[in-house]
Order: structure tokens, then sequence, then C-alpha cells
């Protein structure tokens, strides 16, 4: 099995509600930059990347757009599923400003893991929203501290 800084083809999957108002430019730039969740990949390795929606809720989609990718991956350019990684972006699992963790996020990992891929939790991780959790505003898996009303 290919080590995780090995993969060659690494798949960032964005949350769909999320996406419409997010470009995802700072999951791309952790990925350019090599910080966030993708510090652990050398800058001698050369890898080709693809950006996903889960599809929207429940996610069963991402199981339909992997399978189509390991398919043509391997049919068009010779590229095994053993080379591809996964990436649930922050916004899917992490409490953040957008919204609270993904409701669905075992059932995507779910997903991802019948089809044999290599799954990495996180993307690009915002100091101000890492600051926010440790305040206790922002939760893993929960939603945003109640507040009381003055």
């Amino acid at each position: 099995m290919t080590e995780i800084k090995e993969k060659t083809y690494l798949v960032i999957v964005q949350c769909h509600i999320v996406q419409e108002r997010c470009s995802g430019f700072h999951c791309e730039k952790a990925l350019h930059d090599r910080t966030g969740s993708f510090a652990v990949y050398p800058e001698t390795i050369n890898f080709r990347s693809l950006s996903l929606t889960c599809g929207g809720c429940c996610g069963r989609a991402l199981h339909r757009k992997l399978t189509n990718l390991i398919r043509q991956a391997q049919k068009r350019d010779g590229i095994s599923k053993e080379d591809i990684v996964v990436h649930l972006s922050s916004c899917i699992t992490k409490d953040n400003y957008h919204a609270p963790t993904c409701p669905h996020l075992d059932y995507l990992k779910t997903l991802i893991g019948k089809l044999g891929l290599d799954l990495v939790e996180d993307t690009w991780i915002s100091k101000t929203a890492e600051k926010r959790r440790q305040e206790g505003l922002y939760r893993n898996n929960q939603c945003m501290k109640e507040t009381p009303h003055g």
C-alpha cells in the first residue's frame, strides 16, 4: 500500500452547500503551499488534484463520483486507486464559520472506505476558527455553543 505522503492523485471533497458560497481558495492554497493537512506531501512529489463536492446531503453522490474517478483514472492514465487519496475538507470535518460539522461525516467516511481509498480529514485550518474552537464557540461534531440572551 502506498503511504499517504507518496500519493500522486489528491481529491479534495468540499461540502456541496458550502461550495455555493466558498470557492475553495483556502483549500487549494493549502495544497499549493503544502500547509494544513497537505504538509505531509514533499515538495518533490508531482501530483494531480481534483476538487469535488459531496453532491449534497446525504453525500451518496460522492460514491458515484469517486467510482467514476477510479475507473477513468485507471483506464485513461493507468492511475491505480492505491495512488489516490481523498481529503475531506475542513468545512465537512470541523465546526466552522460556514456550518457545524457535517451530520453525514461518518457515512462519507464509510463510502470512501468501501471503495478502498485512503482518507485524510481536513484541508486548511483557519487560525480564527481554531481560536474559536479553543474558546468553545466552535466544537467538533456539535453545533455552536449557545450564548445567553442579554
